[in-house]
């Protein structure tokens, strides 16, 4: 699987091929990581412009206008009582990055999955198999909408980190005969 997904091009050169034994999420700094998240993030984005509209821009800059939100907008989506699909789109779109980069990182097969109502208020879940990595809640919508990327990226690694920990942590429940 690994082989087939690097022969259509879904790895370059920098990337390694998922699969190399259970230490490989080790020893990956925060701007390998940064890095990871990043284009996982621009492919996700990629994804969600179904004209293609975008698709000649820099990385940073389709993110600027596909995921972020200006200043003038956050203030009104935070004094808003109600959800935009903005910030719906940018949740989903976040946390579909998260597990594709875990995904690159640790071999595993991850999904995401999010959840949130009319106020705000919901949850966020990256898993693998029936091992949640990655478990975030949100109350009025924080920390979304991001209004900048760095702010994006640094959450997004923290994200990362989080789930690369709970996998080392109940590797064993992971790689169970009855998942």
């Amino acid at each position: 699987m690994a082989e087939q997904a690097f022969d259509h091009g879904y790895f370059d050169g920098e990337t390694e091929v998922p699969g190399e034994g259970k230490d490989r999420a080790k020893g990956w700094d925060e701007e390998r990581l940064g890095d990871l998240f990043a284009r996982s993030l621009d492919r996700s984005l990629q994804l969600n412009d179904p004209w293609g509209k975008h698709t000649g821009l820099p990385m940073d800059q389709r993110a600027e206008k596909l995921f972020l939100c200006t200043p003038e907008q956050k203030r009104e989506l935070m004094a808003d009582c109600h959800v935009s699909p903005i910030m719906r789109t940018q949740v989903s779109v976040f946390f579909q990055a998260v597990a594709n980069t875990l995904e690159q990182v640790s071999g595993d097969i991850m999904q995401s999955m999010v959840e949130v109502n009319d106020e705000g208020f919901g949850r966020a879940l990256v898993y693998s198999g029936r091992t949640v990595l990655v478990a975030d809640s949100f109350r009025g919508g924080f920390p979304f909408p991001f209004a900048k990327y760095d702010k994006a990226l640094v959450y997004g690694v923290s994200c990362i980190r989080e789930g690369l920990q709970n996998r080392e942590r109940f590797m064993e429940l992971q790689r169970s005969p009855f998942s």
